[in-house]
């Protein structure tokens, strides 16, 4: 039996992987964490999951957790350092974190196959124009890898992974408003209506799904890309579903850069630069063409679950 290590077990990218992994009797799956005794490890450890104790700001420690690993699934938060470390320097600290995943990985007799969550090079597809520091830095750390420890990268797959359709359920920034003496919502973001936004679909399932399909396509999937989107929707689309879902009417009204940040500080300005971009750089797919691996060579074709179905089973989460 093989064994994975899954980095952010108890997160949305890392527990879809445990999901799907748990299904397939080839896999003995390991997560790891920071904290083996929250309710979340417990629901792990009841599922049948080894949990491990690892912190992804400690090299040693992911030394230890990886031992006779066969592949690992590597995903480091951003988010988590914004408030306090602000744009870049939770970039940093990404970077960072990811060296660390790297360094460890490396050591690693066993591994065969390390799948890599990342994101668009918007910094370099810009030209330097339009920066997204949560992409850009997780592409920084990639060229370190691909530069410091070629061993590893030439058995590496990066994983992309588009907008989550549950941003529109959880995010504050994202939710539609409810409009004050009408039955009305509004959804006010900063970006051109018709700018086309890259959409997992249902990202707790899709993920799961697609990192599966680089795991069985082994070799195949060695330095190649997996998009996972499964919708290229304009912003208004997210309108006019959210109308045919709950039954109220709704309106799209574009926020400059500026009033988001107002509200949401340094969340805010993230999410305008990410959208910005979005508006020159629409197709994930063609960013690095030739490096792109399709769902149909992963076997995953038809698979994922899309927009309309992921927005469906939130219904009563979006008002």
């Amino acid at each position: 039996m093989s064994i994975v290590a899954v980095l952010g077990a108890t997160g949305a990218q890392g527990g879809s992987v445990v999901n799907q992994l748990l299904q397939d009797p080839k896999w003995k799956v390991l997560g790891i964490t920071r904290s083996v005794h929250s309710e979340k490890a417990k629901q792990l450890i009841q599922r049948g999951v080894d949990v491990v104790l690892a912190d992804v700001n400690d090299e040693d420690s992911l030394v230890k957790a990886f031992e006779g690993v066969t592949a690992i699934f590597a995903v480091t938060v951003y988010w988590d350092s914004i408030a306090t470390l602000g744009r870049d320097g939770a970039g940093e600290e990404e970077v960072q974190q990811l060296k660390n995943i790297a360094n460890a990985a490396s050591q690693i007799r066993t591994l065969k196959h390390f799948v890599l969550s990342a994101l668009p090079p918007a910094d370099k597809v810009s030209g330097g124009k339009l920066k997204v520091p949560h992409f850009d830095y997780k592409q920084k750390a990639v060229d370190w890898i691909v530069q410091n420890t070629p061993e590893l990268w030439s058995k590496t797959t990066e994983f992309w992974p588009g907008w989550y359709t549950s941003n529109l359920a959880y995010l504050p920034f994202m939710k539609f408003m409810p409009f004050p003496g009408s039955q009305g919502y509004a959804l006010a973001v900063p970006s051109s209506p018709s700018a086309l936004l890259p959409i997992a679909g249902d990202l707790q399932t899709n993920c799961g799904i697609v990192v599966r399909g680089i795991l069985d396509a082994g070799p195949k999937a060695y330095g190649k890309i997996a998009i996972c989107i499964t919708d290229y929707r304009p912003i208004t689309d997210l309108v006019s579903e959210f109308e045919k879902i709950t039954g109220r009417p709704a309106a799209y009204l574009e926020f400059s850069d500026q009033d988001v940040e107002k509200f949401w500080d340094v969340f805010g300005a993230e999410f305008a630069s990410q959208l910005r971009w979005s508006e020159s750089n629409p197709n994930w797919h063609d960013l690095i063409a030739d490096r792109v691996i399709s769902m149909r060579e992963l076997g995953v074709e038809g698979k994922l679950v899309n927009f309309e179905q992921a927005l469906e089973a939130l219904k009563d989460k979006l008002i």
